[in-house]
């Protein structure tokens, strides 16, 4: 057994406290759930999702830490991900209001929400270096291959984000029927959507290296 219960359990209470910190990822569920309903939602929150596990499984394989040894590679990735997500909050700031109901709902895609939602967490070299400090911390080299325990811990890491994002797809898909019947507060959902991308772009921008 790689894993006691009293490492799961400690494991698990991490994990949620990190699912519940406000993120990009959570702004873009809820710009697509909110106007779009449940199923543009659960295309946001597979992106998102995506980008996590794959972040889980190159910490992993040790893939990432070329972020510990190549400041140049981390602000490379980190600076695409400032204009990433700057780009996707001006375009939600110069949006129309979003439509509503099925009609709309057809007129998303799959693929490109689902390929932004993976960006998202792939354009953020933080999450790797988040992912290579906090895996570690719940695995023990007597208990078996380090491999297997990080990977593991990667993949129940990503499996609880899976239920999380899908949470706040069907939350944030409830939330915008409620708003259908006040339309005028609709006004609002791209600005507060754009608003908080180019702020989680700020965030990201005055990161900085810190090892």
């Amino acid at each position: 057994m790689l894993f006691d219960s009293s490492t799961l359990l400690a494991f698990a209470a991490a994990s949620l406290a990190v699912y519940l910190a406000p993120g990009a990822d959570m702004a873009y569920i809820a710009s697509h759930s909110v106007p779009h309903g449940l199923r543009a939602g659960a295309w946001a929150a597979t992106g998102t999702v995506l980008g996590v596990f794959i972040q889980a499984v190159a910490a992993a394989t040790g893939a990432t830490a070329i972020f510990l040894v190549s400041p140049l590679a981390f602000e490379a990735v980190r600076w695409a991900g400032v204009a990433y997500l700057c780009w996707l909050g001006i375009r939600l700031l110069r949006a129309p209001a979003p439509g509503l109901g099925a009609e709309a709902a057809r007129r998303q895609r799959a693929g490109p929400v689902v390929l932004k939602g993976m960006a998202i967490n792939l354009l953020n070299p933080k999450i790797s270096l988040f992912f290579l400090a906090f895996l570690p911390q719940f695995a023990d080299p007597a208990q078996g291959g380090m491999f297997a325990q990080l990977l593991t811990l990667g993949l129940l890491f990503a499996g609880g984000a899976i239920a999380w994002c899908y949470f706040l797809a069907w939350a944030f898909a409830r939330l915008g029927g409620w708003l259908a019947r006040r339309r005028a507060s609709l006004i609002w959902q791209n600005r507060i959507s754009g608003g908080a991308m180019l702020l989680f772009a700020g965030l990201l921008a005055v990161a900085g290296v810190r090892r």
